[in-house]
């Protein structure tokens, strides 16, 4: 029996491109169970049809009616909806955001895409690997909801950075030295001193991709830990 591809659409409200190149890494391995569309490979305008899943990166700008507007109508046209990326899931460094930039001087103020739109699943990063959201579509064709579990809470968070790995596994004791905090940060802010992790707070672009490939506090959240 031949499957029906999932309907796909990618939709970019404003980053850095990161997780819009990861997302063009994944397709290669996903073309046999996905219609992508990206504006990559689009010949003509977004139609906003109706889709099975619609995979948002960036974070929503709160000054921008246009896009907010948008977000909503994407939630009303996919079944699915999945917040990609840090600047989409927690806002990551877009937090940082003060205005007074040109081209858009007014555009002061990003918060995740769940403050604006129900979402359904979020995959932290800065960015993404293409290898999670190759995962992310085995489990969600599969209908794999304990591999789906991580994804699904943090779509409920609006906020995670080294700050709360700091307070809830190192300060706690529950930290195993591992390492996996140091190796996915994407800014060097965090470093292993007598195998604990130590937080250069001015590095810190509140990502919170230490948080979730820490095996301990991902293990919690998956659990029900709440945040």
């Amino acid at each position: 029996m031949i499957m029906e591809k999932l309907k796909v659409l990618h939709v970019d409200v404003g980053g850095c491109e990161g997780c819009n190149v990861s997302i063009i890494r994944a397709y290669p391995k996903l073309m046999d169970l996905i219609e992508l569309d990206i504006s990559y490979l689009r010949k003509d305008e977004c139609k906003l049809d109706e889709y099975d899943v619609a995979i948002i990166t960036g974070g929503a700008c709160m000054n921008e009616p246009r896009i907010l507007e948008e977000l909503k109508e994407i939630r009303e046209k996919a079944h699915t909806v999945v917040a990609f990326g840090s600047c989409a899931t927690f806002s990551g460094i877009l937090r940082f955001c003060r205005g007074g930039q040109e081209p858009r001087p007014d555009h002061r103020n990003f918060q995740p895409i769940n403050s604006v739109i129900k979402v359904d699943y979020s995959i932290p990063g800065c960015p993404p690997t293409p290898q999670m959201l190759q995962s992310f579509f085995k489990f969600y064709i599969n209908g794999d909801e304990r591999r789906l579990r991580l994804f699904k809470v943090s779509a409920d968070i609006k906020k995670l950075s080294g700050f709360d790995l700091i307070d809830d596994i190192v300060l706690t004791g529950l930290c195993i030295g591992c390492g996996a905090c140091e190796l996915s940060c994407p800014t060097n802010a965090i470093k292993l001193i007598d195998k604990r992790p130590n937080l250069v707070q001015e590095k810190c672009i509140r990502c919170g991709t230490c948080y979730i490939r820490c095996p301990r506090a991902s293990q919690i959240l998956s659990m029900g830990g709440a945040r």
